[in-house]
């Protein structure tokens, strides 16, 4: 007999929690904010004056999310996802790890 795995959806939720949990700690991290993660919201703008980030600062977030996730950014997964939100960065790390089998 075949057991059902009622954990899976929960299993899931949970690798999306820490997965929203790491992008927004490296983001903090990279952009040295003295902010807690729950402030920092999915709604919140890359670009806002609250985040301070540039165009360099942006280069340099995606070099170290390649490192944290073990997942590769190029060009076009940049110019393809709407890089407008912290939501929209937790997002294009979801797909990468998922493409690339990443940790």
């Amino acid at each position: 007999m075949t057991q059902m795995n009622d954990n899976a959806p929960a299993t899931r939720t949970l690798r999306e929690e820490e997965l929203t949990a790491r992008v927004k700690d490296t983001v903090i991290a990279v952009l040295e904010l003295d902010i807690s993660r729950e402030q920092l919201t999915e709604d919140t703008s890359l670009y806002s004056s609250f985040l301070g980030m540039d165009s360099m600062t942006l280069l340099h977030l995606l070099v170290t999310l390649e490192q944290e996730f073990g997942i590769e950014i190029d060009d076009e997964d940049v110019m393809n996802a709407e890089m407008k939100k912290v939501g929209s960065l937790i997002d294009l790390v979801g797909r990468l790890v998922v493409r690339d089998g990443a940790r």
